[in-house]
């Protein structure tokens, strides 16, 4: 059970997305900051959403946006579009909850926002739709080699 907090309000994982989570933000530290080129080359520092459980027989879509900095006020110029993730509905007769994982690459989105110096980041998850299904077990960075 995670908890990261944003203008001093817990957030606790899990956590579903609902009709009340309409968008779940969390400031995650990054295990490294300023780091070479070389080192940038070797490993990509990559968000990792983990623990989802979402409805086998659901379609649903959440996206996933990093912001440079936990400042409230930061608008769309400080914000950029990591990916999403995306669930067809299927029909089997084993297990009708899927748990699985999402893995993004970050480190050029951190160069473009001027990121590469800061201590954490702000992970935003957006659902789009079929949010009630989607359950999120928590949220952090790591290298991916």
């Amino acid at each position: 059970m995670a908890t990261e907090t944003l203008d001093s309000v817990a957030i606790v994982f899990p956590r579903k997305l609902d009709e009340v989570v309409k968008v779940v933000k969390v400031v995650v530290k990054r295990p490294k900051k300023l780091r070479s080129k070389r080192e940038k080359e070797e490993d990509e520092e990559v968000v990792v959403v983990e623990g989802i459980e979402v409805e086998r027989d659901v379609s649903m879509k959440f996206d996933v946006f990093i912001n440079d900095e936990d400042d409230a006020a930061s608008g769309p110029e400080k914000t950029e579009f990591a990916g999403s993730f995306m669930n067809v509905p299927r029909k089997h007769k084993h297990g009708k909850k899927i748990r699985t994982g999402l893995r993004l690459g970050i480190t050029e989105l951190l160069e473009d926002l001027g990121a590469e110096d800061d201590k954490s980041v702000l992970v935003t998850s957006v659902p789009r739709y079929g949010s009630d299904a989607i359950t999120i077990g928590g949220v952090k960075i790591e290298f991916d080699s």
